[in-house]
């Protein structure tokens, strides 16, 4: 009679799971030298990553301060152009204002009476410009006056040996056809102050060769005003 074979078994319990059992301290020093390589590339990663954003950056900058520069040429060429744009208008609202007179004093000579002796015939010089800036002095000059009308007057004096001629003559020059240069005031309410106002006359001190003492006379006339606008 056989005896049946034995089995021994002489593997320690922790050795069981695996023919091939590996050890904890073989394990920590594999995990440990993974993670660092681990670690290195995403460490790698991210450095490349920042010298890419760097470079957008750097890039981005560089263009920016490119077109700042470009900008503020554009913004001193527009300051320019403003400039000379106001200039121009300024050159166009005095041509604008240009009045001629020598249509009037052509029309003139036609109704001045023959007993009327015109010594001279002035339109006075504008009030002088004031072109500083009254609230800041220290600012450049303007380049013309602020205020868009200038009145004009026109004045005739001569000499005459009767007030009705020179009557006949303010009326001829407040008639209709000099209403291109001339400007009126229709309302009849107080028109002989206003008559009065406009016209001075005096007798000359001295009589002439014939003993007649001539009268001076000084009248005065509205004209329409210069407007300088475009």
């Amino acid at each position: 009679m056989k005896s049946p074979n034995l089995h021994l078994n002489l593997l320690r319990p922790d050795e069981k799971a695996s023919s091939s059992p590996i050890r904890l301290r073989v394990m920590m020093p594999i995990l440990a030298l993974l993670l660092c390589v681990a670690c290195l590339i995403w460490w790698g990663i991210v450095f490349m990553q920042g010298m890419l954003v760097n470079g957008r950056v750097a890039s981005v900058r560089s263009d920016l301060e490119r077109r700042k520069n470009a900008h503020a040429t554009i913004l001193a060429q527009m300051a320019d152009m403003r400039e000379r744009q106001s200039q121009l208008d300024q050159l166009d609202a005095y041509k604008s204002g240009c009045r001629k007179y020598g249509d009037l004093l052509a029309k003139l000579a036609e109704v001045i009476p023959p007993d009327v002796q015109v010594t001279a015939m002035t339109i006075p010089e504008p009030p002088p410009m004031v072109l500083s800036d009254p609230k800041n002095p220290k600012l450049p000059p303007l380049l013309g006056p602020t205020n868009t009308i200038e009145n004009v007057q026109f004045r005739i004096s001569g000499r005459t040996a009767a007030t009705a001629s020179v009557t006949e003559l303010m009326e001829a020059i407040e008639n209709d056809a000099f209403a291109k240069w001339i400007v009126v005031d229709r309302n009849k309410k107080n028109a002989a102050a206003r008559k009065k106002k406009r016209i001075h006359i005096r007798q000359e001190t001295r009589a002439g060769e014939d003993g007649v003492r001539m009268l001076s006379f000084d009248i005065e006339f509205r004209c329409k005003e210069r407007r300088f606008e475009k």
